[in-house]
């Protein structure tokens, strides 16, 4: 019985090696991928980072050849999903989708140990902030909400979370203008809409692509846009123009360009996958179907990868640490500096020890 034991171990243990079966996650000697991948998207269903990732998803798999599901793990400014990602194997089948921004406070808000450093991110779009109302609301032109609010500092907005960079740049723009606020934070910037529309707050401030579908319907008003150009919108209650505010108040310019969409790996990710996430990469938003799909959601194309992801996530970082530490939002004992992150007017790239020593992006 025993010799017929052993050699029924042996006769599996030969069949798993012959069908590459094995532990759970492993991919013996099989090319990449061989098998579906997971994107976990850091904010709420129907935001850009959500319908960009199954947009690419759709794309890369077919790519790839494989499935690539996303699923929404919100909270903690991004950071649920970002060590849920970080947690898992390193082996390229587990994606954080997200804006790049993302990682950059984490550090400093105390949610977590991990930097854009860990990862390479890959960003495909980019878009405006614009500023909001809902469709039925009195306030008909940026200038009636800002009246508005100084007559009531204590109006509620909505924002994408506590220590979101929506909730950061939101700060700001009430800060230059001389405004204040009751702010309140939601899990991303779509579902701080939705409560615009249901009246649970006044206005909100995101990116225009977060929200274009609602200003279609006529469900929200967009007062203005954080950009050198004006936005038309194709509204169900009549089309219009949304004005920019830099014409009129220029000194918002540096909440310019500060949102781009994408995902990202963690670092040690094996040189095979990241030159494979690439490839695909490159495919998809080159492709026709990224183009319109870009054009639908007020989105402007984007391929940002390499070092050239790298310094755009060390500047964010930088812009958004300190703007979080000034508005006295980081948590006790986390400044930048105690990061070495420097404030953006003095940004070089590589930063500090930490970007000198990231890992290359393999060739």
């Amino acid at each position: 019985m025993k010799k017929r034991n052993v050699s029924l171990l042996l006769a599996l243990a030969l069949t798993a090696g012959l069908t590459g079966c094995g532990p759970a996650g492993a991919d013996g000697d099989k090319p990449w991928p061989s098998r579906e991948i997971t994107v976990d998207v850091a904010y709420t269903a129907g935001g850009t980072a959500d319908t960009a990732n199954r947009q690419l998803a759709k794309l890369m798999g077919e790519t790839l050849g494989t499935n690539i599901a996303v699923v929404n793990v919100t909270g903690g400014s991004g950071s649920i999903a970002g060590q849920q990602v970080n947690n898992a194997a390193h082996d390229g089948y587990t994606w954080l989708g997200d804006v790049a921004h993302t990682v950059s406070g984490w550090r400093c808000l105390g949610y977590a140990d991990l930097g854009w450093e860990d990862f390479y991110g890959f960003y495909a779009a980019t878009s405006p902030y614009v500023l909001f109302v809902a469709g039925n609301s009195p306030y008909e032109t940026y200038a009636d909400l800002f009246e508005a609010i100084r007559a009531d500092p204590q109006m509620k907005w909505g924002n994408a979370g506590l220590g979101s960079i929506n909730q950061l740049t939101g700060q700001l723009m009430l800060d230059t203008l001389g405004l204040t606020g009751n702010s309140v934070p939601y899990d991303g910037g779509r579902a701080a809409a939705v409560k615009v529309v249901a009246g649970e707050v006044a206005w909100s401030w995101c990116g225009a692509s977060d929200i274009l579908d609602l200003a279609q319907s006529g469900d929200i008003r967009i007062l203005g846009v954080c950009d050198g150009q004006s936005l038309k919108v194709e509204s169900a209650k009549g089309g219009y123009e949304a004005p920019s505010l830099l014409e009129e108040f220029p000194e918002l310019s540096s909440l310019q360009d500060l949102l781009y969409w994408g995902f990202r790996v963690p670092r040690d990710t094996p040189a095979e996958a990241v030159t494979a996430l690439e490839g695909a990469f490159r495919t998809a938003v080159e492709s026709q179907e990224w183009k319109d799909f870009c054009a639908s959601k007020s989105l402007t194309p984007a391929y940002v990868v390499g070092e050239e992801s790298d310094e755009m996530c060390a500047r964010l970082e930088s812009i958004y640490t300190w703007g979080l530490y000034d508005l006295g939002m980081t948590a006790e004992g986390k400044s930048p500096e105690s990061f070495e992150i420097p404030r953006i007017e003095d940004f070089v790239f590589p930063a500090n020890e930490r970007a000198e020593n990231a890992a290359p992006w393999p060739q």
